[in-house]
């Protein structure tokens, strides 16, 4: 076979490159999953022990007890 055969013509060239990228999307969304079934499976069995991973809401506005003015009946 000749080196000049085995060009690929755009339309090769175009499916190549979408199943290519959609068997990596698919591949990276499965690892994303297991991943996370992994992370939060540990957590579980641990149970007694909470493991947090420091991106917890924080509360910045909080009630602030109010000072009423006095006010003289004079």
């Amino acid at each position: 076979m000749q080196p000049s055969e085995m060009v690929m013509n755009p339309k090769q060239v175009f499916l190549s490159v979408l199943i290519f990228g959609v068997a990596g999307l698919l591949l990276f969304m499965y690892l994303q999953v297991w991943i996370e079934e992994q992370h939060t499976g540990r957590v579980e069995k641990r149970g007694e022990q909470k493991v947090t991973s420091g991106w917890e809401p924080v509360k910045y506005l909080r009630t602030v007890p109010r000072i009423k003015p006095q006010v003289s009946h004079a």
